[in-house]
């Protein structure tokens, strides 16, 4: 399928002849030159030259047949780098910058200053890139030529010395740097020290400071602060670079050290609130502190202030807490007394009934059983079962009993300092008496069930549905309250 472009170069050369007369024509867009064979073939005194510009420089060693080719196009067609910056997104001039070829950019330059001032789709110019890749005798070249270059930004709003300090290219900021240049702010109101020390450049940011005091700019520099307040001091404090922090306090700067940001820290303050047992910030403490650096009173308030609402909110917890406690062993306290009744009643009147006289009696299914007043009908008839039944009972009361004791323990360790400490146990211990005493009455019923209906009913009803409601008390009571048990020990 034919391009959008073939189709319409077509139609154009069907309708126009202003090739007529043409010398020479000169394909520098890329490509394999389809229009311009195109154009040859309908007209075959032209000489047609395909030549991608900027792909030979990209692919060429800096050697002067790079420039002689140039020129020769030039010289052919004066137009060829204005037709390249327009049918491109890389002009000569950025390849050329960008890969260190220094005569074919100061030729195209030459040729052609305003490719200086063009911008990439990336949003570089080309001294941008020279100085990003450290090519320090373009920019020295761009510069003399052009000197306003210095202070050209890209998209970003960074001169050339904002981008030399961000890669750490020393050679480049010693030819870039100027009071002009140095004076220069980022959109968020950096200068290049900012830049450096963001990017943890100490051998940039030293060769910064040396620059700047030898034009009397230094301390101008160093204490500057950009839209936070911050001073290239907090920067370095926050990134926690001791090393730079050490440079900036050192005898080569007159750094302020106690200067505040917008927040009312100064650097001391920065470290001391993010301190996390970190040795580096323990040094550059130790550093700040020799220098006269200080805590500032806004830290001490908002430490203070800090502090109060955290007491608050553990205290706010621990009324919750209490509060929580006080209804669990409230609700427990009724449930016992309830279950110490049944269990007591039960035990003195059976399932099944108690026996009315004397002598033995037949049955169906028990032939001669012996029995006296007052004994449990089911203890003669099915002794298994009753033994369990009775056994579960017993639990059941002497577990509420026992609850009843420590529901009166906590009442008294609530005002006795000795118990406070073991609240948490207490608590603890009473839980799991409740659930073995719900566990306890669980397998009473299921026996009780057993007792006065058909066993095997209660085997395949009764005891799948104990088996899941002791699993649901196993784990409410035991698991759980063992888990938060363990995790408040482990975060004290």
């Amino acid at each position: 399928m034919k391009s959008f472009n073939v189709t319409f170069m077509e139609t154009i050369l069907d309708i126009y002849d202003g090739f007529e007369g043409v010398k020479c024509l000169v394909d520098v867009g890329g490509g394999n030159g389809s229009i311009l064979n195109m154009i040859i073939t309908k007209y075959p005194a032209i000489k047609g030259i395909n030549y991608d510009l900027a792909s030979v420089v990209e692919s060429s060693p800096s050697y002067p047949g790079d420039v002689n080719a140039l020129l020769e196009l030039i010289q052919e067609d004066p137009l060829t780098l204005h037709t390249v910056t327009v049918t491109t997104s890389n002009t000569p001039l950025h390849v050329a910058a960008l890969l260190g070829h220094a005569q074919f950019a100061m030729a195209a330059m030459q040729n052609c200053p305003g490719l200086a001032d063009e911008l990439n789709q990336q949003g570089f110019s080309p001294i941008h890139l020279a100085s990003a890749k450290g090519h320090w005798e373009i920019v020295r070249d761009m510069l003399i030529r052009r000197p306003d270059l210095a202070l050209i930004k890209d998209e970003d709003g960074k001169n050339p010395l904002h981008t030399a300090a961000t890669k750490g290219r020393v050679q480049v900021l010693r030819e870039v740097f100027s009071i002009a240049s140095a004076q220069e702010l980022t959109p968020k109101g950096e200068n290049a020290l900012h830049v450096a020390v963001k990017h943890n450049q100490h051998k940039a940011l030293e060769t910064l400071i040396q620059l700047a005091n030898q034009i009397q700019v230094g301390d101008e520099l160093v204490n500057a602060k950009d839209e936070d307040g911050n001073t290239v001091l907090h920067l370095a404090c926050a990134a926690k670079n001791s090393k730079i922090v050490k440079l900036l306090v050192s005898d080569q700067t007159n750094v302020e050290v106690n200067a505040v940001n917008s927040e009312g820290l100064t650097a001391l303050d920065i470290c001391v609130t993010s301190m996390a047992g970190s040795n580096e910030l323990e040094e550059i403490q130790e550093v700040l502190r020799s220098a006269g650096a200080e805590v500032s009173g806004r830290l001490v308030q908002a430490v203070v202030s800090n502090q109060r609402q955290q007491a608050l909110s553990r205290e706010d917890r621990s009324l919750t807490s209490r509060n929580y406690t006080d209804s669990l062993r409230n609700g427990i306290g009724v449930l016992a007394v309830l279950f110490a009744t049944l269990s007591f009643q039960l035990g003195m009147n059976p399932p099944g009934g108690s026996w009315q006289d004397w002598g033995s009696s037949t049955t169906p299914n028990f032939l001669n059983v012996t029995h006296k007043p007052g004994k449990s009908i089911s203890w003669e008839l099915q002794k298994s079962e009753a033994l369990t039944f009775f056994l579960a009972n017993a639990i059941c009361f002497f577990t509420s009993l026992t609850i009843l004791v420590f529901l009166a323990l906590t009442e008294v360790s609530n005002h006795v300092a000795l118990f406070k400490k073991s609240q948490q146990y207490w608590n603890f211990m009473l839980r799991t008496l409740f659930g073995s005493l719900l566990g306890a009455a669980a397998v009473e019923f299921i026996t009780g069930m057993a007792l006065v209906t058909d066993t095997k009913y209660a085997s395949n009803i009764c005891a799948p549905a104990g088996i899941v409601i002791a699993y649901c008390f196993l784990v409410a009571f035991f698991v759980l309250p063992f888990c938060w048990f363990v995790r408040g020990r482990l975060s004290r």
